[in-house]
């Protein structure tokens, strides 16, 4: 296992989670709740940064996560500090979640003359089933799922 911040967030995925979900004390390496691999396997199943570090906040809090942040026998009471712990990084992963949905950006192809040449030309695209000037000539016939539709 091995665990390192080299104070890139930004330009090392690795980094960019730990900043987030504020995982950056790795000296010495068992300091840190998540190892390196860990983290390198939330970034390459998710598609988006912030979603890796909210399944790395997710997986914080579980590690806290014990089901009980107080428990009373009697006189004697116990408080247990990590139960606020998992209930933080918990609210941080949502959080994190709505950062990334807020990043998310729609595509309206063919916009512009280049565009639309560029995907009129790439062969392996699906081919549409409605184009300009489809019914130019009279009298041909369109062969459909349901059979042949004359015009």
């Amino acid at each position: 296992m091995s665990a390192t911040y080299t104070n890139q967030p930004g330009i090392r995925d690795i980094d960019t989670v730990r900043f987030e979900i504020d995982d950056k004390d790795c000296i010495p390496e068992t300091d840190a709740a998540l190892s390196d691999e860990e983290i390198q396997y939330l970034i390459d199943t998710n598609t988006h940064i912030l979603l890796a570090a909210a399944a790395a906040a997710d997986a914080v809090s579980g590690l806290y996560a014990d089901g009980v942040s107080k428990k009373s026998v009697g006189d004697l009471s116990i408080d247990y500090a990590n139960g606020g712990q998992s209930q933080q990084y918990a609210s941080l992963a949502k959080q994190l979640r709505r950062r990334a949905a807020r990043k998310a950006s729609g595509y309206a192809g063919g916009i512009s003359k280049a565009d639309k040449e560029s995907m009129r030309d790439e062969t392996d695209r699906v081919q549409p089933v409605f184009e300009m000037g489809m019914h130019d000539s009279p009298g041909t016939s369109l062969v459909g799922d349901r059979g042949v539709i004359d015009y």
